[in-house]
């Protein structure tokens, strides 16, 4: 069966098992507004997390107002966040610290030394709409935006969409978080980039999620894949995908509240030669395991991620922009070159206002004969972090971090940077 064939099965299926569910919803239910017990610190960092169906009935939703007339509520959310960073080594980038911009000596960039920079651009704002239909079907339309935009100059902090999706019963449709993507394995770090060795990016989609019971969940998708990464060397042409990506995900929470989360991804590499070279087409795939657990009287938790994959640098965020997925060859035909990627971290909740982070993170790929050896091919970072919450809604804190880039040609770099926040959450 094509990759195009699976595609076409899966929609028919996301529909059918919709409108079937879709018969199950019971007029008369009520969005939660009930304010939940939450920590001082944000355990997510701040970040969106996807409900549809009952477990978005059910999700907190305690800072709403209602709109009059109708069972819809609205809130606005968000947070402010300045950061101040101390670069000791000239990483390329002055935001935010990825593998790829670590400084290598004698790698054709230009060197330059350290820096402060002060800055807000991580803030972000959202407005989050959720109903009931009369039939009693949960809806929701969600928007977010911050303004990570760095391709605009570095004082020009223009607006960058994050989210902007609805969802219909089970069936999300919009940009948000990929299918792949698992934000309790995502480490809890001041820096915006979190260490980068992590799997999955956001996404337009379309995704049908339920639950198998009380513990496991299943999601399936169709999904843009906006960063296919192939190295087109000196051909004429251009990536450009005929499929969009097929993905799903089980997820199983644990007896410690924690989660466990499989995913699998099967999507297409197509070199477009533009009528100048033959088109080249490879199959790309990839499986990833991560999770967290809790432990010690549910105060604490440690998270893992990992995963491997064929032709996938494209799903690994260390990756985008470094065309890591796949090269062509003297003939001009597609190859694609494994990756992978291992994370974990520990936070330890020394008070009720002040916890501590540790992560660590590593990638690779294994490149082929025809890449520039000048090229990045694997990487690590460490963070250790102090967040303190001296006020409700407000966080500070410091972070050490350290990266190690590695290129093709066995030269390596190492950079260093501090980096201080205060952030107000609304």
């Amino acid at each position: 069966m094509t990759v195009q064939k699976i595609s076409k099965l899966l929609a028919i299926l996301c529909l059918c098992s919709y409108s079937m569910y879709g018969q199950q919803w019971h007029a008369g239910d009520t969005l939660n507004t009930v304010k939940k017990d939450t920590a001082r610190i944000d355990l997510f960092r701040g970040n969106t997390m996807n409900y549809t169906g009952q477990d978005l009935v059910d999700a907190s939703f305690p800072n709403s107002w209602p709109i009059f007339g109708s069972k819809a509520r609205m809130a606005i959310g968000g947070y402010v966040k300045l950061d101040y960073i101390q670069d000791f080594d000239g990483s390329y980038d002055r935001f935010q610290y990825e593998i790829q911009n670590v400084p290598v000596e004698g790698d054709g960039r230009p060197a330059q030394s350290g820096y402060m920079n002060l800055f807000a651009r991580e803030s972000r704002l959202n407005i989050d709409f959720r109903s009931i239909t009369e039939t009693g079907m949960p809806i929701q339309v969600f928007f977010e935006f911050d303004f990570y935009n760095l391709d605009r100059g570095p004082f020009n902090q223009s607006a960058r969409l994050r989210h902007f999706y609805g969802v219909l019963g089970r069936l999300l449709i919009g940009r948000t978080w990929g299918t792949q993507s698992d934000l309790y394995a995502v480490p809890a770090t001041i820096d915006f980039a979190a260490g980068d060795a992590l799997t999955g990016t956001r996404r337009a989609q379309i995704r049908f999620e339920d639950a198998i019971n009380t513990k496991f969940k299943y999601a399936v998708a169709l999904e843009m894949l906006e960063f296919p990464g192939i190295d087109g060397r000196s051909f004429e042409g251009q990536a450009s995908q005929k499929l969009p990506l097929l993905t799903g995900r089980i997820t199983k929470t644990t007896n410690a509240g924690g989660r466990l989360f499989l995913g699998a991804s099967l999507f297409q590499l197509r070199w477009d030669g533009e009528e100048v070279i033959p088109n080249s087409t490879k199959v790309g795939w990839g499986f990833s395991f991560s999770g967290r657990e809790y432990f010690g009287d549910k105060k604490h938790w440690f998270r893992w991620m990992t995963s491997y994959g064929q032709g996938w640098g494209s799903q690994i965020i260390a990756t985008l922009g470094t065309q890591s997925s796949g090269i062509l060859n003297d003939e001009g035909k597609l190859e694609t070159m494994p990756a992978w990627n291992l994370g974990t971290g520990v936070c330890i909740n020394l008070s009720k206002t002040l916890v501590t982070n540790l992560n660590v993170s590593y990638y690779a790929i294994d490149p082929s004969k025809y890449r520039d050896e000048s090229k990045m091919i694997s990487g690590s970072s460490g963070h250790l972090n102090l967040i303190w919450s001296p006020i409700k809604n407000v966080n500070t804190g410091v972070e050490f971090m350290v990266l190690e880039r590695v290129n093709g040609d066995d030269t390596s770099g190492v950079g260093k940077r501090l980096q201080f926040m205060v952030k107000y959450l609304f």
